[in-house]
């Protein structure tokens, strides 16, 4: 934050070959001239408005926003696995991705939690992922379709990131398929269609009627695009796209941020920026079901950002 600059204008008696004049015996000496006040330019201000700025565009651009759905985030205990590296590497890594969710405060499952944050280091990430889903189909929600899975086998990145969502009522209760509900007391009946039915007994325009959680997040790196960096750098992009859902192709603006890893720039990115700690903050500060999740995130992100003085 740039300091506020002042210019003070002193006022001098003028002198005639450096001697001073002498007063009159008895005379008082008059008070001494007050000097007159400088400009001052004060930045705080404008400098937060850019702040607020920024932080809007990059809380609208960075995490996936579905139609009248607040930001997916985790709600069930994380618990990461790391494979694919050394074990001393791969121990880096999980440590890191558990402080990355300690400091957010996002919810960190225990030392024998089942995993449901995969983290995989392949050189071979096409070929993984195709016997990843006929080893185990239900591991990609096709929820939106296959054309989104073939979109992430095919689409070379350094890391991908898929990402398996829940639909859950804002009393906390699952939201449920209609072919759960077929033949049930309920008596609906919709054929082989999935559609989500959300069972929340209370309805406001304050609060969301369903949530987003995220259940699974399964991250692949590409060992043969991460020449160059180093354990801390790869973690550190791995715990911000694994604890939120993420638009990796986002125009993030000029701010300062982790997702620039794998962009062409002289000054990669060392780690998890203030702008990143700030957003994984707010994202898990908020409340989830209010209507003004964005706004409040953005508010708590300016306010740790810039903060008033």
């Amino acid at each position: 934050m740039a300091a506020a600059v002042a210019a003070v204008a002193l006022s001098l008696s003028s002198t005639v070959l450096g001697e001073q004049p002498e007063s009159p015996a008895g005379a008082t000496a008059p008070p001494p001239a007050k000097a007159p006040l400088g400009t001052v330019t004060v930045e705080a201000q404008r400098e937060r408005k850019e702040v607020e700025r920024e932080v809007s565009q990059f809380v609208s651009a960075v995490p996936v926003h579905y139609l009248h759905d607040p930001f997916a985030r985790w709600n069930t205990p994380i618990c990461p696995l790391v494979a694919g590296l050394p074990r001393e590497q791969g121990e880096f890594v999980l440590a890191r991705l558990s402080q990355i969710a300690s400091s957010a405060k996002a919810p960190l499952g225990g030392e024998h939690c089942q995993a449901n944050f995969y983290v995989v280091v392949t050189p071979q990430p096409e070929i993984l992922i195709k016997k990843w889903q006929v080893h185990d189909p239900r591991t990609f929600n096709s929820r939106d379709g296959w054309e989104y899975w073939r979109k992430f086998r095919d689409t070379p990145r350094a890391v991908r990131v898929w990402y398996n969502a829940e639909l859950g009522s804002s009393e906390g209760r699952q939201v449920i398929s209609s072919d759960a509900l077929a033949g049930g007391p309920l008596g609906l009946s919709l054929g082989t269609a999935k559609v989500p039915v959300n069972t929340v007994s209370t309805g406001s325009r304050l609060i969301y009627s369903a949530v987003r959680s995220l259940s699974s997040v399964i991250v692949i790196v590409d060992v043969n695009r991460v020449h160059g960096l180093n354990f801390s750098q790869l973690a550190d992009y791995v715990g911000m796209v694994g604890l939120a859902e993420v638009n990796q192709d986002a125009n993030m603006g000029p701010v300062p941020t982790i997702l620039r890893l794998f962009r062409p720039a002289p000054d990669p990115p060392q780690g998890l920026s203030p702008w990143d700690e700030a957003f994984l903050a707010s994202l898990y500060g908020v409340d989830q079901t209010s209507v003004m999740e964005q706004s409040t995130m953005k508010r708590q992100m300016v306010s740790t950002l810039a903060p008033s003085r």
